[in-house]
């Protein structure tokens, strides 16, 4: 025979059932995605540094100019994919269109591909260190749409 429910209750409590459980673990995580998006600004500019570095070094070696540029790549690919999540939606485009420049490796980059890739460089440094979050309004859409044309236009 089932135990009776309580008068008062026609459902069990939400420990029982989980939804306590979730909602904290749900809450937690907030609060450590609100923890990163205070920093990313910080832990991204680091990655820019290690892509200037990258960058100066496809400068300097052209014979050896493959490792670097991927390298630009795969920083490319971290602010593509992180800077909407933390509020920086123009990072994610500037670096969207910096992996369209770098990710065909086995092109012949020259100067102007790299003074392309600088470019792109600047702008996000300068949008994390003004701290421009959002879309950037006009300003914003221009920056974004003349850094897609000019690797449009580089690359065919």
């Amino acid at each position: 025979m089932p135990l009776p429910m309580p008068a008062n209750s026609n459902k069990p409590d939400s420990e029982e059932t989980g939804e306590g459980n979730i909602s904290s673990a749900l809450a937690r995580a907030e609060a450590a995605v609100a923890n990163l998006a205070q920093d990313y600004a910080t832990w991204a500019l680091a990655d820019v540094a290690r892509a200037r570095t990258a960058l100066a070094a496809a400068v300097d070696d052209p014979a050896r100019r493959a490792p670097h540029v991927e390298t630009l790549f795969r920083v490319g690919h971290d602010l593509k994919g992180q800077g909407a999540s933390f509020g920086y939606p123009l990072v994610t485009k500037i670096g969207h269109s910096l992996c369209v420049l770098t990710r065909d490796r086995a092109l012949h980059y020259e100067a102007k591909h790299l003074d392309l890739a600088k470019s792109h460089l600047d702008a996000i440094d300068l949008i994390l260190t003004k701290g421009i979050k959002g879309e950037g309004g006009k300003v914003g859409a221009e920056l974004v749409g003349k850094l897609e044309e000019r690797v449009s236009a580089l690359l065919g």
